[in-house]
């Protein structure tokens, strides 16, 4: 992997209000990075200044060696990217405007229109015009405009607005074999915490501003899982709950359904729980850590009380 995107120290000022405060991070090639935050975090403030479309008051923005800041046009060359609602020309179809986009770059081969159709699954769509399509098809063809020029970095901003369960799916297969086939950097914001988490390699959380972490999405659920939580699938998990919460104490025991639960307690007092059940009768069928989510790590690493956007 190569280093693709550098953001350094970067701040975006509105007023008095840093909406980007001193963020540092960086995306390599090969890999799906996930950018997280609650509402007004500055996810979208920071990708329009890494994008350009808005100049930082401190720090720096490097793609592929180039500063942004600097030589813009060199900076963008190899990028592609879908911020908020990208606007097309709706009395077109979805093929003429990615002619007309293709015009802009000088490194489109004829045969890349269709190409990316059928990546993003619209070449029997190809001709209708853009107002007939639904947001989800206008989405596709975002896309599709971003990857015409084989960017090294693909930049999307909440990419799954408007698909369907299937078309989330096959976008984020899309997105994988892009980083992990074809080498390219791609970068996502996303609400969505759970397809974040099938997609990613890495996640970076940002909040009012800061990055709070950045770190492998594995690393990041087995940071925040407490590993002294164990997860246990018993004949009567509400009989063995009472005994365990006699030995353990009141609000040890998180009942899951008739023959789950899950139980805090360390590493070390696991066979003395297993003995414990089965010498009381007990049927133990399963004693495992507790697997946590993003969102759980989300909430733990920002303190909660903020909605994910």
């Amino acid at each position: 992997m190569s280093v693709v995107l550098e953001v350094k120290g970067l701040t975006k000022m509105f007023g008095k209000r840093a909406a980007v405060n001193k963020a540092s991070f960086e995306v390599n090639s090969g890999e799906v990075f996930g950018f997280l935050g609650p509402n007004g975090a500055g996810k979208t403030t920071a990708i329009k200044v890494i994008m350009g479309f808005l100049s930082p008051d401190e720090g720096e923005v490097i793609i592929n060696g180039t500063n942004v800041q600097k030589n813009y046009e060199a900076a963008m060359e190899n990028i592609g990217g879908i911020v908020e609602n990208p606007e097309m020309y709706r009395e077109l179809s979805g093929r003429k405007n990615l002619e007309m986009y293709a015009r802009i770059h000088n490194n489109v081969p004829k045969g890349r229109i269709e190409e990316v159709l059928r990546i993003v699954g619209m070449e029997n769509r190809a001709d209708e015009k853009i107002k007939k399509y639904s947001l989800g098809m206008r989405q596709r063809i975002c896309l599709a405009q971003a990857l015409l020029h084989r960017p090294n970095l693909l930049i999307l901003d909440e990419p799954t607005n408007g698909l369907d369960p299937a078309g989330i799916k096959e976008l984020r297969d899309i997105l994988k074999h892009l980083a992990h086939e074809e080498n390219v950097a791609v970068m996502v914001s996303s609400h969505m915490l759970a397809e974040m988490e099938l997609m990613c390699d890495r996640v970076g959380i940002i909040n009012n501003g800061k990055i709070l972490g950045i770190m492998p999405i594995d690393e990041l659920l087995h940071k925040t899982s407490g590993d002294s939580c164990y997860h246990i699938k018993t004949n009567d998990s509400a009989a063995c709950s009472e005994l365990l919460e006699a030995s353990y104490g009141s609000g040890s025991v998180k009942l899951i359904d008739g023959n789950s639960l899950e139980l805090s307690v360390s590493e070390a007092e696991v066979p003395s729980v297993v003995r414990l059940l089965t010498e009381n009768g007990f049927d133990i069928f399963n004693v495992s850590p507790a697997e946590n989510s993003l969102e759980d790590a989300f909430i733990s690493i920002t303190g909660g009380g903020n909605s994910i956007a």
